[in-house]
């Protein structure tokens, strides 16, 4: 008796278990299962009333011939996108779902997005919100449902894409009411990869391939779907605990821009799961960064748990935030302010904290700071001499350069405080260990970084056999 309760409690587990996992994955219509690699991108066309358009995904379903759905995009918290940045003029787009589709013919496209719409007016700065009609309504409540007919259907295996039109030109607003208007788009500006706006993908590394810096591998997106990244030597890679290298099943959040040409994402910066990693986050453009206050302001690309009320927002940091530069490196509260006013127009940030709407304030946990573009266009090789750690200075007797002119053989150069430090093999090496290799008069070193006024700024430097 007691093996056949065992029997049947097994049986109920394994159920329970297969039950679970089918509604996790979106079922048997998964856009992650078998079938051909297909993308679907999100862009606007222009409506000049508002700055922002901020919109909440929670679905994405690709529907066929027969009226089966297939899910490429679950996301319980929801996705949440700035439809609004996707025009500057001209269409930009955003890939908004990777994933896959099954041989078929597909007829429409429908999206589940939050019913609320936060607007942002052009000129005043002025926030409110309107709702989708209830018509639109969705079965959960809260919820609206928008969608665009395919014309002609889009046949898989054949069609690797779809782009949707959010329309916002033809989006109409009337008390309290916004109806909204979508369309497939042609896709004009499609293959330029400026016009790619940058984002960010949560999920777990796999196939990873290649040598660090320049590897490879397959994103199993959180959301569903995979998408391939490429990443380089000007991918910073930042973890708790001195996490500096990617390995196959760990859980990063990449933020990078579709590569139209390789139909790959290009990483600018992969951060693994933190203790951080549940709270509210966004990755943006900084800029008015207050050392004494504290604070700086925020321009989201992207963020995840809230929706900004506003098209940006304040950061306040304290002396518990941990600061990271643009490589990864631990900071001092200081030295981030600093690495953030080098950077100027070049700053971009990921903090992750707690937000508040009414004052529209994240309070940081985590702030991490990149260069949106490196300015390390220079670059020299050579010997070092009066190498000092405490100024993070040195003179290179330079044998090659490149890319800055220099009317003498030797170059005065200053450590950037978050330059990364690498050893003969790429391997990441600490600031202090680096220096004491300099020790050696015969140790060649390359640098890379920006040349002004008779110095060079290293941002990145590795030891040369």
């Amino acid at each position: 008796m007691k093996n056949r309760i065992w029997r049947i409690a097994f049986a109920f587990l394994s159920l329970l278990i297969l039950t679970v996992s089918l509604v996790s994955c979106g079922g048997s219509s998964d856009g992650t299962g078998s079938g051909s690699a297909f993308n679907l991108f999100a862009t606007d066309d222009l409506n000049a009333d508002y700055t922002g358009v901020w919109v909440k995904v929670y679905h994405a379903d690709m529907v066929d011939s027969t009226g089966a759905k297939v899910d490429l995009l679950t996301s319980t918290d929801g996705v949440t996108v700035n439809l609004r940045a996707l025009n500057d003029g001209a269409a930009k787009f955003l890939l908004l779902c990777p994933g896959k589709l099954p041989a078929g013919t597909y007829t429409k496209v429908e999206f589940e997005l939050d019913k609320s719409v936060t607007l942002v007016a052009t000129g005043s700065g002025t926030v409110s919100t309107a709702d989708f009609p209830d018509s639109y309504d969705a079965t959960v409540a809260g919820h609206s449902l928008l969608s665009a007919d395919i014309t002609p259907n889009l046949t898989v295996p054949g069609s690797s894409k779809l782009i949707i039109d959010f329309d916002l030109k033809n989006w109409t607003v009337s008390s309290g009411v916004i109806t909204p208007v979508l369309t497939v788009s042609s896709g004009t500006g499609f293959d330029d990869g400026s016009r790619h706006e940058p984002f960010e993908f949560r999920g777990t590394v796999g196939d990873l391939a290649g040598t660090a810096p320049t590897q490879t591998f397959t994103l199993n997106l959180k959301n569903g779907g995979t998408i391939s990244v490429t990443t380089s030597d000007t991918t910073a890679i930042v973890g708790d605990g001195g996490v500096t290298s990617l390995s196959n099943g760990m859980n990063v959040h990449v933020y990078g821009t579709f590569d139209p040409t390789t139909n790959t994402i290009t990483a600018t910066s992969i951060r693994a799961d933190s203790e951080f990693s549940s709270f509210a986050a966004a990755v943006g453009a900084a800029s008015n960064g207050d050392a004494l206050a504290q604070t700086f302001t925020l321009t989201p690309k992207c963020v995840h748990g809230f929706v900004p009320q506003g098209d940006s927002l304040t950061v306040s940091t304290s002396d518990t935030t941990k600061y990271r530069g643009h490589h990864g490196s631990m900071l001092t509260e200081a030295q981030f302010y600093e690495a953030l006013a080098a950077a100027g127009d070049n700053a971009v940030v990921d903090a992750e904290g707690t937000y508040d709407s009414g004052s529209n304030t994240l309070t940081a946990k985590s702030v991490h700071i990149e260069n949106e573009t490196e300015v390390d266009h220079a670059e020299a090789q050579g010997t070092v001499t009066a190498a000092d750690l405490t100024t993070g200075t040195f003179t290179l007797t330079v044998s090659e350069s490149d890319g800055f002119a220099n009317n003498s053989d030797t170059l005065s150069v200053v450590v950037s405080v978050d330059a990364l430090f690498t050893n003969n093999e790429g391997h990441i090496m600490t600031e202090a260990d680096f220096f004491a290799a300099l020790a050696s008069p015969t140790q060649r070193i390359k640098i890379k970084g920006s040349f002004a006024n008779g110095v060079f700024t290293a941002t990145r430097l590795q030891l040369k056999h």
